[in-house]
Parts: C-alpha cells; sequence; structure tokens
C-alpha cells in the first residue's frame, strides 16, 4: 500500500520562525518571502524531516527546492521517504479577499468550494494532459456537502470520471475538522467493486476559525491520528494537514501511517 503524506500547515509552522502573527496578513505567508526568506526556508525543511512525502509548494519554488537539496544530502539514503516530490498548490479565488470567504463557497485545486470552480479547473487541465493534480474540497461541517451545498460524493465522482484518465491522482477533501473527514469519504469508493479512486485528506487541527478572533480551540476534539487507520481503510492514499497542523504533526501521521502498514502486513 503506498501512502504519501504531505505537510501540514505552512503559516502555523512558519509562525514557529517569525514570532508574528499571520493570520489577516494581507500578503499572508508570502510577506515573509521579502521580510524573512530564511524563516521560509527553515520551515519547509521542518516539514522534510518530519518525513513527508509530497512538499506542497507556497510561493517560492527556489527557497523549496532549496530545502530539498539540503534535506536530500542530510538524510542521504537512511530514511524511507528519501524521494520528495514538491507540489504547487492551487487554491480558490476567495481566498484573495483575506477574509475567510474560501470556507463558504460564495465565490467562483485545493479548498474548493463548489461545483463550477472545480469542473472549471478540470476543463483547465484537459489543456495540458501531461500535468497531473488532486482535487480537495472545502466542505461544509456536520453534512454530506462541498460549501456551495453540492453532494460531495455526487462531485467528485463526477470531476474524477471527467478528467483525462490518470490526470487526477486524488480527490478529497482539506481544512475541515478531522472528525468530518469519515462521513465525507465513506461512500467514494462503495459505488463500483471495479473502480478505485484514490483518496487525499488533509484536515485542521479540529479547532475552529473565527474571521474576527482567529483560531479557537476546540476541547471536544479527539486526537488527529486516532482517525487515521480508518480513512486508509477507505482509501486515504495520500495524507497530511492543513491549518494548525505542525511539523511534529507530520511525524505522528507518519508514525501511525507506519504501524497501520506493519499490522496489515501482519494480518496478510
Amino acid at each position: 500500500m503506498d501512502i504519501k503524506i504531505l505537510d501540514g500547515g505552512f503559516g502555523s509552522q512558519l509562525s514557529t520562525h517569525v514570532g508574528a502573527k499571520i493570520d489577516g496578513d494581507p500578503l499572508w505567508t508570502a510577506r515573509f518571502l521579502a521580510t524573512n526568506p530564511n524563516a521560509v526556508y527553515d520551515t519547509h525543511l521542518d516539514f522534510l524531516r518530519a518525513e513527508e512525502a509530497i512538499k506542497l509548494l507556497h510561493k517560492a519554488v527556489h527557497l523549496a527546492k532549496a530545502a530539498v537539496n539540503d534535506y536530500t544530502k542530510e538524510i542521504k539514503d537512511n530514511v524511507e521517504n528519501r524521494h520528495t516530490m514538491i507540489a504547487g498548490s492551487c487554491g480558490p479565488y476567495g481566498a484573495s479577499l483575506h477574509d475567510g470567504s474560501e470556507y463558504n463557497g460564495a465565490y467562483a485545486l485545493e479548498t474548493i468550494p463548489c461545483y463550477q470552480e472545480a469542473e472549471a479547473l478540470i476543463e483547465l487541465l484537459k489543456e495540458y494532459p501531461n500535468v497531473k493534480a488532486w482535487l480537495s474540497f472545502s466542505c461544509e461541517k456536520g453534512t454530506q456537502n462541498i460549501v456551495d451545498g453540492s453532494n460531495f460524493q455526487e462531485v467528485v465522482l463526477h470531476c474524477y470520471r471527467k478528467a483525462l484518465p490518470g490526470q487526477i491522482i486524488a480527490v478529497g477533501v482539506n481544512c475541515i475538522a478531522p472528525k468530518d473527514v469519515t462521513p465525507l469519504l465513506r461512500n467514494v469508493n462503495m459505488g463500483s467493486a471495479n473502480e478505485f479512486i484514490p483518496l487525499i485528506a488533509y484536515p485542521n487541527s479540529g479547532e475552529i476559525y473565527s474571521p474576527t478572533e482567529g483560531w479557537i480551540k476546540n476541547e471536544s476534539c479527539a486526537p488527529f491520528e486516532s482517525f487515521i487507520p480508518e480513512w486508509l481503510e477507505l482509501g486515504v492514499r495520500y495524507l497530511g494537514g492543513c491549518c494548525r497542523m505542525y511539523a511534529e504533526n507530520v511525524r505522528s501521521i507518519r508514525k501511525e501511517v507506519n504501524n497501520f502498514k506493519k499490522n496489515r502486513a501482519i494480518m496478510d
């Protein structure tokens, strides 16, 4: 079972290096490309040292490449996950409004809030047949819907099947509470015994985001790691964290995935 580990919340980890508030800044993490590029580099390296397989690219290609190159020299061949991929992150239009709009779907491949935007991205990808991507959605809390009200399962199946064969490597969810992942993914692979759709999940910490107050702790959150075995059973093959997920959380994800694979090997 090949499971790729993503990074966590880049802004969250970056905040441990810069000692400044990032949430709400008009430039978000991009500001530090100009004011503190070393912190951006160090943040990439933090996640690499946590042994994630795919490095989500946050604004600066050269800093990500530099971190990967230095990490490769650092580890030599001493870890399982020595071949790191860099993935470009394409978010929704609403993120540019700086008011949390990417979570409400009130606008026209990540944190996608509405059916029309997802379909437009699939059509765009067809113009670049050699490009591969995953498609992850922003979903409405406690429902089976993405945030524009469209049914999640119907949308992901439509997008996956409409894309060029093999172009969409996974579909799924990001930046939602861990407890909301399973209800959304549960039925995606139930429709056909002859079709397996790789899933992706990179939830946030389970804390609640307020545009005015920032992140609010949710004491009722179950540990993120406790959900991982059931996600893998459902077909998740790309796994990581989003907001408020740090390098130490990525290490925990890697550990839980390794435990799952060992247990599966024993059962087989």
